[in-house]
């Protein structure tokens, strides 16, 4: 007998054990055929036992067999399915307006993450044994097997990819009010696959799936809300559509719920329950919640701070691949904080993250390589891990690798490249790259001079409030305004103002 695939398995402990959605699940991979064969009997058995605990979706299923003249008695001393109750359309539209929900147990420094649409984990990664029959059954108005179909055309499982054909089939179920084929419609609108873009159509079938009941759609739906995606932003109306999903326990939900509450965003802030999402959504296995709960309790932030907590969080994070989790495991590491102080292991987090592009990561291996500690020094690779931190964005290594090009000192003398690296690190504030941006435009060195704009530039360093570079920026800005003249300093104050918003001053 051929051993069974290890997703039936585990649905089948969960079915056994008493879960309504594993039964559904379960009973829809007999009906459909779906990793085992066709069996008409175990799905009846599966989706009666999950439709006896309300599964509305199960009732569904075996209304759809029933009129496919399949017996879909429950087999003796099995409960009966409970009725479905139709709504009413005055019930349906009021439905549509989001209400409060349960908020579930369970907040960032980080931004939202985008959305990761899962159209049907069910079949997400299933082949189809028997296609012919799939495509029968959807003909006939199967909706489970429209969503199954259609999931085949999309991934190229037992037919040739196609996501116009996929559309197709998704559309069908959708429109029959199937919530998975409508989840699956919205991702393929939100994604642009199969058909052109629409941020409207997405929001409108996301909605439809998420008054169904169903925890992504929620969450998804909730995200476009905040971000204002087919619609004016509205991080309150998010907040109400997370706390939905949340109750449902979807952990990308959890997660949003934190990051409202310890931002104060569309939730009033409160970051004693940013922590408890984080801590619910983290111990799903939220990457994102492991790390920004890590760095709560690290900071004693909405709970006491607990560094041994902190950095149980922040390995779980790292060791899924968050790059700035392992960045900071690796900080805690070599500093002793919350475990025991391992400089190897720490090098090797460093390694790891700045081989994901985390630039503060490649900064800090650089300057672990330019004097030798925990690795072997080695001005080049230093210098190879700067070009890499530069490029990542790192204001301290644009500025270095700027005196570097200036200098012509381990990379290529081009004054031009200075004033570029040193212009990017000034636009982010960094006082120093501010003050020899002034003195190259004062000079001339690798651009035109410049004094008007040399003289906003070293206003900028001596606002600063370092020391070492306000004075010297102060005397040079003095000096300067001197030469240009009241025209001069107007000109220089009018740059200054049509800087761009969120520039730092």
């Amino acid at each position: 007998m051929a051993r069974e695939p290890e997703l039936v398995t585990l649905y089948r402990q969960s079915a056994e054990a008493g879960d309504a959605a594993a039964q559904f699940n379960l009973g829809e991979i007999y009906r459909l055929g779906s990793r085992v064969p066709r069996d008409l009997k175990e799905a009846v058995k599966w989706l009666n036992r999950s439709a006896a605990q309300g599964n509305a979706q199960a009732a569904r299923s075996l209304e759809q067999l029933a009129a496919q003249g399949v017996d879909i008695a429950p087999a003796p001393g099995e409960a009966a399915p409970k009725p479905r109750i139709q709504q009413s359309l005055d019930e349906l539209l009021d439905s549509l307006k989001p209400a409060e929900g349960t908020e579930g147990d369970g907040g960032v420094d980080q931004p939202l993450r985008a959305l990761e649409p899962d159209p049907d984990p069910l079949y997400e990664d299933d082949e189809v044994e028997d296609v012919g029959a799939l495509t029968a059954a959807a003909e006939t108005g199967d909706a489970s097997a429209q969503v199954a179909l259609g999931n085949a055309y999309r991934q190229g499982h037992g037919v040739a990819e196609d996501h116009g054909e996929a559309v197709k089939w998704y559309s069908l179920a959708a429109k029959a009010g199937d919530l998975r084929g409508q989840y699956s419609l919205a991702v393929m609108y939100d994604l642009g696959l199969g058909l052109r873009q629409s941020n409207a159509e997405a929001m409108r079938w996301f909605l439809a799936a998420a008054q169904a009941g169903d925890a992504g759609a929620q969450f998804n739906l909730g995200n476009m809300i905040k971000l204002g995606r087919g619609c004016a932003a509205d991080p309150a109306v998010a907040a109400q559509w997370f706390k939905k999903a949340a109750a449902a326990g979807d952990a990308g939900a959890l997660f949003a719920l934190g990051t409202l509450y310890e931002s104060g965003i569309g939730l009033a802030q409160d970051e004693a329950l940013a922590v408890e999402f984080y801590r619910q959504a983290a111990d799903k296995g939220d990457s994102d919640a492991q790390f920004n709960l890590s760095n709560m309790l690290r900071q004693g932030r909405g709970a006491e701070a607990d560094l041994a907590e902190s950095a149980h969080y922040c390995q779980r994070a790292a060791e899924q691949g968050l790059a700035q989790a392992q960045f900071n495991f690796g900080l805690m590491l070599s500093s002793g904080l919350g475990v025991p102080k391992d400089n190897f292991a720490a090098v090797r987090w460093f390694r790891e993250a700045a081989s994901a592009g985390e630039p503060r990561a490649q900064y800090h291996l650089a300057m672990l390589h330019e004097r030798g500690e925990g690795v072997r020094k080695d001005a080049k690779l230093a210098a190879e891990w700067v070009r890499k931190a530069a490029a990542a964005g790192n204001p301290q290594a644009q500025y270095d690798l700027g005196l570097m090009r200036l200098a012509g000192d381990g990379a290529p003398r081009d004054e031009a490249e200075a004033v570029r690296l040193f212009r990017a690190a000034a636009e982010t504030g960094h006082a120093l790259a501010r003050y020899n941006l002034g003195v190259l435009f004062a000079t001339g060195q690798g651009t035109p001079k410049d004094e008007i704009e040399a003289h906003l530039w070293l206003e900028l360093a001596a606002a600063s409030g370092e020391k070492a570079v306000a004075e010297p920026a102060r005397k040079g800005a003095a000096q300067l305004a001197a030469r240009i003249g009241p025209d001069g300093l107007a000109e220089s104050a009018k740059r200054l103002s049509q800087r761009k918003p969120g520039v730092p001053a």
